[in-house]
């Protein structure tokens, strides 16, 4: 199966736009036919980057644009360049096209139809035209809902799911989550997990525990976005307990790299500032000075974040002292001036957030850090437990939600390893 990714949502056709003007196609019996049948597909003024798109064979193709950019118009040409390939065409019921919604399903069907359609029109007599054309309805043209859930239909005796199952409706799948949350927690409760009291404090509003079964319900959502739940949280518990440095954490280095980030900037507009006072006299003896100090501040914070150092950071952000600018007689409507005082706010108030980061040393931090990790722990072992619970739930009711569907059909697909997933035969 050829699979043809689409990521672009339905849109309204412009009142009288025309549709693409594409020459006669197709194979007929000999390669310099179809040639001509590819050129005059390929007369439509194409960008570079358009042409690249529909021509590209042997690996995966991603075709991500704006809105109105064409990306619709582009993968429909891709798939009739698949079906008319001189070389090594593709028939129609061996397509795979993935779209957002069954509208543009349809209307990327739709499109297919019809341009296959007029190339028959310019050559009647191409036998492997008709065939696309007889094809074409059993091409799996659906978003990814509908082909998961026949990916899952004609597997149901590999998952272990019921043959006859259905889509949970909003409705029923609210009161599930409802009941599983309550039995979930119970059972938690029953056994008198002094971690597990923690949890619920942290989470919940103190009349009951509301809080807590929303915190477990995004939760849940949110690892089912990925291919392997537990194995996301598990990776996701060990950085709690690793027993780094802030610093050297995950969170530690994307905030050291915003700051190394901010500090360069502030670098740049005050050099900047520095230039231009420059371009008049009296702004400059004014000035100068105090954009030098502001300088030898910044350098000094930038080398403390390049270097890693929490702590020397932290101090240097929140200790950083603006000199005073001089007083400027006679510049109040001055352009240069005001340019130049924005740019300065800009710079004090980029401090100010980097400050605010480093609010807390890092050994602060790491016993922020060490208090967390029984609570997200626990927080990770009451999600899977209310994962296992809906699931059974749903299974008693020979039933499924969409997400269900996509780990469904990921089972079939691959299979997870220690170091990531391998295909299945």
């Amino acid at each position: 199966m050829v699979p043809v990714f689409l990521r672009v949502r339905p849109r309204a056709r412009r009142p009288g736009a025309p549709d693409a003007e594409l020459g006669p196609a197709g194979r007929h019996g000999r390669a310099e036919k179809s040639r001509e049948g590819r050129a005059g597909r390929m007369s439509r003024n194409w960008t570079e980057e358009q042409k690249d798109a529909i021509r590209a064979r042997g690996g995966t193709l991603l075709v991500s644009a704006a809105a109105g950019s064409g990306k619709t118009a582009v993968l429909v040409q891709r798939v009739l360049e698949r079906l008319t390939d001189p070389v090594r065409p593709t028939d129609a019921d061996r397509l795979l096209v993935v779209t957002f919604t069954r509208a543009a399903a349809a209307e990327m069907s739709g499109r297919i139809e019809s341009e296959i359609a007029r190339m028959l029109e310019k050559d009647p007599e191409n036998a492997h035209l008709r065939r696309q054309q007889l094809l074409l309805p059993r091409a799996h043209i659906s978003t990814i809902d509908s082909f998961c859930a026949d990916l899952v239909r004609q597997n149901f005796y590999r998952l272990g799911v019921a043959p006859d199952f259905r889509v949970l409706d909003d409705s029923e799948d609210t009161v599930l989550r409802s009941d599983a949350a309550d039995q979930a927690l119970r059972e938690f409760y029953e056994r008198g997990d002094a971690a597990f009291y923690e949890f619920v404090e942290s989470f919940s509003s103190g009349r009951d525990d509301a809080g807590v079964a929303r915190t477990v319900n995004r939760l849940y959502d949110f690892v089912r976005s990925h291919p392997f739940p537990r194995r996301w949280m598990k990776e996701k518990a060990e950085l709690y307990g690793a027993g780094r440095p802030a610093g050297k954490t995950v969170w530690g280095r994307t905030l050291l790299a915003f700051a190394r980030d901010a500090a360069d900037y502030c670098i740049s507009v005050t050099r900047d500032s520095l230039a231009r006072a420059a371009e008049d006299e009296k702004i400059a003896a004014a000035y100068s000075d105090a954009y030098r100090s502001d300088l030898a501040g910044l350098n000094g914070l930038a080398e403390a974040v390049s270097a890693g150092d929490w702590d020397r950071a932290g101090a240097a952000a929140r200790n950083f002292a603006f000199q005073k600018l001089r007083p400027l007689r006679g510049y109040g409507g001055s352009p240069l001036k005001n340019r130049l005082s924005a740019a300065r706010s800009e710079v004090k108030s980029t401090v100010g957030k980097i400050a605010s980061l480093f609010s807390a040393t890092e050994e602060q931090c790491a016993g922020d850090i060490a208090r967390l990790d029984p609570i997200v722990h626990k927080l990770f072992e009451v999600t899977v437990r209310f994962s296992e619970i809906l699931d059974r739930m749903k299974g008693e009711r020979h039933a499924v939600d969409f997400s269900d569907l996509e780990h469904l059909s990921l089972r079939l697909l691959v299979r997870e390893t220690e170091h990531g997933f391998e295909r299945t035969p």
